[in-house]
């Protein structure tokens, strides 16, 4: 192995987004919602849904990297404190529910605990999330 393929490999790993992604099975999981005012008291039901329907889907008809909030092991309080303020409301679930799918941290510059859900369809993702709670 010569040095230009050392950096090169090297090179590859710190720029790579991929290389520091990592599977999440623990904690819990939120999607941000938009609901329309007037807003209720927080962690009350806003009769909102977590919508998946704009999602990009596989030719299976699974989605292929939906946005959501994610920190392994994390809290609900842990993981909204980083739910970019566009949101005035949020669906959550545990991760243990989302088993068959795919969830792995991607993280922003601004937001460490976003991530992505994949491998599922937008239907089971919305059931499984449930109804929205204010912010």
């Amino acid at each position: 192995m010569n040095l230009g393929t050392v950096l090169a490999a090297a090179l590859a790993l710190a720029v790579c987004p991929a290389a520091a992604q990592t599977f999440v099975t623990t904690g819990v999981v939120v999607r941000g919602v938009n609901a329309p005012p007037p807003t209720g008291p927080a962690g009350t039901p806003n009769r909102r849904t977590c919508d998946f329907s704009r999602e990009e889907v596989d030719q299976a008809g699974r989605m292929t990297g939906a946005s959501v909030q994610c920190l392994a092991g994390g809290t609900l309080q842990q993981v909204l404190a980083n739910l970019p303020a566009t949101f005035n409301s949020y669906c959550v679930v545990d991760a243990s529910r989302l088993k068959g799918a795919r969830l792995i941290t991607a993280k922003l510059s601004d937001n460490p605990e976003h991530c992505d859900l994949s491998a599922m369809t937008p239907k089971d993702a919305q059931q499984r999330f449930g109804g929205g709670k204010w912010r």
